[in-house]
């Protein structure tokens, strides 16, 4: 062979193959990291709108976000999910709305559910996200809280409440 002979070594293309496959790795990596922030997205902005379908409800139910025997109102209609209806959440659009944000909190990460309480006077409602650590979830109340990280629903005081260690 002449040392003028033209094309590229065995060697050579081995090292672009290589630094190809290297620079594709990362990039798979990072949209991996982004799908997930997404998703989470996804998720907060869901629960955000369920925020507003809570004070949907609160007037719809007479300044109430349940009523009296708590068989309709924001914690009966929010768990119920893909499956609410009419009956949950007091009128047909209202619990359509609802069961598609369940829906897509759901498809955004499948470890996600919708969790509400609530009273005639107060509500929260969390949702798992998919990024940070296990207990990371979104939570949203009456009181216009809307905290990420290790917070939840409490129970007794319907309201997003920090999760103790």
């Amino acid at each position: 062979m002449s040392k003028n002979s033209k094309g590229f070594t065995l060697i050579e293309l081995l090292v672009v193959i290589a630094i190809i496959g290297i620079l594709a790795a990362l990039v798979l990596v990072a949209l991996g990291n982004a799908r997930e922030k997404a998703n989470d997205a996804r998720i907060k902005s869901d629960v955000g709108q369920l925020r507003t379908i809570a004070e949907i409800i609160y007037d719809s139910q007479g300044a109430a976000y349940q009523n009296t025997a708590g068989t309709t109102g924001v914690a009966a209609c929010f768990n119920a999910g893909a499956a609410a209806d009419s009956t949950d959440c007091g009128d047909q659009s209202t619990a359509d709305s609802v069961a598609a944000l369940a829906t897509d909190v759901g498809e955004a990460y499948t470890g996600s559910a919708l969790t509400a309480v609530s009273s005639a006077s107060a509500f929260c409602v969390q949702a798992t996200l998919n990024q940070g650590e296990d207990d990371s979830k979104v939570c949203v109340d009456a009181s216009g809280a809307f905290q990420e990280g290790a917070w939840s629903c409490n129970a007794t005081a319907f309201t997003c409440t920090a999760d103790t260690p």
